[in-house]
């Protein structure tokens, strides 16, 4: 299915190409506001599109974000907002768009998506924006997650071209019930979580911690034991004399759970969520936002955040948000306000009370709407504060380059070599990523 996907995206990104006559990027600069004033912004009556992919309980909680922003903007500004669907729907449409003229002011999507809209000349460098007095303070500013600011200039060229409104993470959920009942101790790093594995699976004769997504293991694993992945210009590092062997440390780590019969993947079950909930296994490292799926049969359900190596990563996961821009200087600005909103402490605690996901601002932990959700206690709320509260340094994004996707894929198909022959050679794994990556 995945390898389906690549092949669509790259067709997808070939015709857009095509369409635009371009290579290399060629984003849209920062338009000059010093002559701007806000009486320029409210006088001109400026309605944005906002194109998202939010959809059910997210796409309530987006409109309640848009409705925030339309009531408390001093501007005048107007957000009309419309779910495309997914993610796959939503960048499909805004490809379209921008081959056919008719981008959205605003999209949604993830960042390796935004690099296919840079040859368009459209996408907004938000780099100069974020500074020019107009949108969010640098007070606010000082108080968004570090990594999320990270994240959003991990291009290429180091420009800022999105802005992020939440984000979940991996945690880690366990059978609270068992572990209370056998005396085990929470792991808290990838050492212990072997050790605590090994001890589930002498009682119930199983394995007893499964892992949800191999493309996030593919890198964060050799990432925790040392290694580096890569940087924004494409280097890939990660197989190199200065990093193979706490790659190999991490492979061998997971074969022997693999051999050992205590780590497992999703596998058929799509997500681990549902062998977890049956009690098949103990515990499972995932989503953050994905706590509706969890269905305890008679337990209690610990959260705990996941376990990391001596270099701690735990990856953030989510779309952001990026602009289009339209030469008009004033809908421009309009468009980088509303962008940076998205970091707004009240905006970002409203989204997140009312979804899986931790805000953007750490100060949104603070906000009414925040705290009652939390309080009102449950496995989604304990999920999203443990999220919300991982240490500086430890959250973690993958870097947007060229083929980065594509990169990240076969990586993840290591680890679930591994996991399907438990004797798989993983020297001749390795030589088989690199040829694959070689050839992108």
């Amino acid at each position: 299915m995945k390898k389906t996907l690549v092949t669509l995206l790259c067709i997808l990104c070939a015709a857009f190409a095509f369409a635009n006559g371009a290579g290399e990027s060629a984003a849209a600069s920062t338009v000059d506001t010093s002559d701007i004033t806000a009486d320029d912004l409210r006088n001109a009556n400026i309605t944005l599109e906002l194109w998202h992919a939010q959809t059910s309980e997210n796409g309530i909680a987006m409109d309640m974000v848009v409705d925030l922003f339309n009531k408390t903007n001093e501007y005048g500004i107007t957000v009309n907002a419309t779910c495309q669907g997914g993610y796959t729907d939503c960048h499909n449409k805004i490809v379209s768009a921008l081959a056919a003229g008719t981008a959205p002011n605003i999209g949604q999507a993830y960042n390796n998506n935004m690099m296919t809209y840079m040859p368009s000349g459209k996408l907004m460098d938000l780099t100069g924006y974020l500074n020019d007095g107009f949108g969010i303070t640098a007070e606010e500013l000082a108080t968004v997650v570090p990594s999320y600011l990270e994240e959003n200039r991990a291009f290429p060229d180091g420009k800022t071209y999105a802005t992020s409104l939440g984000k979940s993470t991996e945690v880690l959920f366990y059978n609270k019930t068992f572990f209370d009942e056998h005396g085990l101790e929470v792991p808290t790093t990838y050492e212990e979580l072997a050790d605590v594995a090994k001890q589930i699976t002498a009682i119930t004769g199983r394995p007893s911690v499964g892992f949800d997504s191999m493309d996030n293991l593919g890198i964060y694993g050799p990432v925790n034991f040392g290694a580096q992945y890569a940087d924004p210009q494409g280097n890939l590092y990660i197989f190199d004399e200065n990093n193979i062997d706490a790659t190999m440390d991490f492979y061998r780590w997971w074969q022997e759970g693999i051999q050992g019969g205590y780590f497992r993947t999703a596998g058929e079950d799509s997500y681990c969520s549902g062998p977890f909930s049956n009690g098949t296994i103990i515990a499972y490292i995932g989503s953050s936002a994905g706590t509706a799926y969890i269905l305890p049969d008679g337990f209690e359900v610990g959260v705990a955040y996941a376990p990391v190596g001596k270099n701690p990563a735990v990856i953030q996961q989510g779309g952001n948000f990026c602009g289009f821009a339209t030469g008009d200087p004033l809908v421009d600005l309009a468009t980088s306000i509303f962008l940076e909103f998205m970091y707004d402490a009240e905006a970002s605690g409203l989204y997140a009370a009312n979804t899986g996901y931790a805000p953007s601002n750490k100060a949104g932990l603070e906000t009414e709407a925040y705290k009652a959700s939390i309080a009102a206690g449950g496995i989604g709320p304990a999920a999203k504060d443990i999220s919300a509260t991982y240490p500086d340094g430890v959250l973690a994004y993958d870097p947007v380059f060229e083929n980065s996707y594509e990169t990240r894929l076969a990586l993840s198909d290591i680890v679930e070599a591994i996991a399907l022959d438990k004797n798989a050679d993983i020297e001749s794994l390795i030589a088989e990523a690199e040829r694959t990556i070689a050839a992108l």
